[in-house]
């Protein structure tokens, strides 16, 4: 696992609800329809950060998401900062054909840029409306890296905001681009096994550790909302023994 650390990446701010035995979504990656006004608004808040939002195909599809901004005051103050109304948005698509009717083609407030390993004929692409933007990269070259790349030095992208999913999430842990992780955590508890966690599902681990230290916690009305960032130096552990 390497740590880009020469600026050719976008700054990676996660943001994901889980339940508090740490899944975010259900079984066979059913949505969970959990997440309260106050996590609502704060999702809102952390896309407003962004130059561009990512996610999977399966999430966006699964979860019909639009990947917009849909506070007015947000978009009024991006504009106001200089830059657009809404963030570029970014689908992520490593094998099969996407469909038009997906939600997100449905309002084309901001480009949607698609990375895709699947090379779509010139017929197929007429389907998608104007603004959906396609990027194939086949073979090894489809890879997060090189996606990150090409946001950072084609379209100029410093934040990148990924609301997952754990697929995407996990490929972003393994080359260690993720800056900061916010979390909120429902108080409820969904248990399973193949319910999947933050970085997929419980028998995968990662290749390598990756420390993050705690910035923030809050709780309010029952949920608790908590930011991390990477931990840059790894500091060293006392081991601690518990007695009974």
């Amino acid at each position: 696992m390497k740590q880009c650390r020469n600026g050719s990446w976008p700054k990676v701010v996660v943001n994901f609800s889980m339940s508090a035995d740490g899944k975010v979504s259900m079984r066979n990656w059913i949505p969970s329809g959990f997440g309260s006004a106050e996590d609502r608004k704060r999702l809102q808040e952390i896309r407003a950060r962004g130059d561009a939002i990512m996610v999977g195909r399966k999430t966006a599809e699964i979860d019909q998401m639009q990947m917009g901004i849909s506070r007015p005051d947000l978009r009024v103050r991006r504009q106001a900062a200089g830059k657009p109304a809404e963030p570029l948005r970014v689908l992520v698509s490593a094998r099969g054909p996407l469909d038009p009717k997906m939600k997100v083609f449905l309002e084309m407030r901001a480009p949607l840029l698609i990375f895709t390993a699947y090379n779509p004929s010139l017929c197929t692409r007429a389907m998608f409306p104007e603004g959906a933007i396609f990027n194939v990269l086949a073979g090894r070259s489809f890879s997060v890296a090189t996606i990150l790349r090409v946001l950072r030095f084609q379209y100029h992208v410093h934040t990148l905001i990924c609301e997952g999913g754990p697929t995407l999430m996990r490929a972003l842990l393994e080359v260690d681009a993720v800056a900061e992780i916010n979390l909120t955590i429902e108080p409820l508890i969904f248990g399973g096994y193949c319910a999947p966690t933050l970085s997929g599902l419980l028998r995968k681990f990662l290749s390598c550790p990756v420390h993050f230290q705690l910035e923030s916690i809050e709780v309010k009305e029952g949920t608790c909302f908590i930011r991390y960032t990477r931990r840059k130096r790894h500091r060293k552990i006392n081991r601690v023994t518990f007695l009974a």
